[in-house]
């Protein structure tokens, strides 16, 4: 799909069209509702981790590397040089000297940090690899960076996992109990001020975050979609707002100014295909969407299933308002193959590209 906007009416999707979203997003939300305590657990794991003080975190891995089979000693912190933790690996196939360097993390590390400890491994006489492990993530920079050199880099997903596998469990032990099932989610109410809606996801992917005002099931007019290449709808009321936190992506939401007669606005989530043609949402893992409802309020959110390597695109959510003017959110999944032009389709828009499509593209 083209970055140039160009959008037009066409006519509601054909009856199989509409017979396989239906199909589609009964998967998606049984699946939604066997993994919700999974994925309100994942949350949980992350942030007991970066609740952890800075030195019990750098002394949890290096016990994690001792039940690998390491030798490990802590470093002075007056004298570290960019390194936490050293370890000496005796297996006679992978073994050597590493250095480690820990970060307690909620926004994505930096390339400049992960160039940083390359330095540190290039002039440090005695180690022959080094290891990244972070809370959170790891951009595509960083990964192209590392490849090919002696650095391994660890996200906050992963070292949940490791923890986990090699017996580590009574760390997560406070996530187990505050998990609540599908009666106890906590309930979205819209305050009468402009609202953040904020989606996170503990994938390396990047992808994009658009909303549709609509009345029913058709968006109220092209300049009503709201996405990379259209920042804000005329009047303002739902704009994208870009680096806001440590949120992956953010929508600014005054539901008091939507236009009169929109009664839904739907959300979705959609790979970068511009940037990266062969993307996918398999890599939408972890999704969670957040209602920062406003200051007196605590926010509210909502977890969803994965992404799926068929679909490009995603409908995370619609809210709804009824008659005397409430607003609420409904978590209805769908995935969409064809990516966003697809699920804007579906809406009654078109998107065209500036260039014509080959014949069975």
């Amino acid at each position: 799909m083209s970055r140039s906007r160009k959008l037009h009416r066409l006519s509601s999707p054909d009856t199989n069209e509409r017979r396989a979203q239906r199909m589609l997003f009964r998967h998606l939300r049984d699946d939604t509702n066997a993994n919700r305590g999974r994925m309100a657990r994942r949350v949980r794991e992350l942030q007991l981790l970066l609740e952890m003080d800075p030195i019990e975190f750098e002394g949890l891995i290096a016990r994690l590397m001792e039940s690998m089979g390491m030798r490990v000693e802590l470093t002075a912190r007056s004298k570290d040089g960019g390194v936490d933790v050293r370890g000496i690996d005796t297996d006679p196939f992978r073994g050597g000297n590493v250095i480690v360097q820990v970060k307690r993390y909620r926004d994505t590390v930096t390339p400049s940090a992960v160039r940083d400890l390359f330095g540190t491994l290039q002039h440090d006489r005695d180690a022959t690899k080094a290891v990244l492990v972070t809370t959170s993530k790891f951009g595509p920079s960083s990964h192209q960076f590392v490849s090919g050199k002696p650095i391994t880099l660890i996200n906050g997903a992963e070292l949940v996992g490791l923890l986990k596998h090699h017996g580590f469990h009574e760390v997560f032990a406070p996530a187990y109990g505050e998990v609540r099932d599908d009666a106890g989610q906590p309930a979205i109410e819209v305050a009468a001020e402009p609202a953040r809606l904020l989606l996170h996801w503990t994938g390396e992917e990047d992808y994009d975050i658009a909303a549709l005002v609509c009345r029913r099931n058709r968006a109220l007019s092209d300049d009503h979609l709201v996405f990379y290449n259209n920042a804000s709808t005329p009047d303002g009321s739902v704009r994208l707002v870009t680096g806001y936190e440590d949120a992956n992506a953010c929508l600014m939401v005054d539901f008091e100014a939507l236009p009169a007669e929109a009664d839904r606005l739907v959300v979705i989530a959609a790979a970068d295909t511009e940037n990266h043609p062969d993307a996918t949402m398999a890599g939408f893992a972890g999704p969670a969407l957040i209602l920062e409802a406003g200051a007196d309020q605590d926010a509210a959110i909502v977890h969803l299933a994965d992404g799926a390597e068929s679909n490009i695109a995603m409908r995370l959510g619609r809210f709804d308002r009824d008659d005397a003017g409430n607003w609420d959110f409904t978590p209805a999944l769908a995935g969409y193959p064809g990516g966003l032009r697809q699920a804007v389709t579906a809406y009654g828009l078109e998107v065209t590209d500036e260039e014509p499509v080959a014949a069975g593209a």
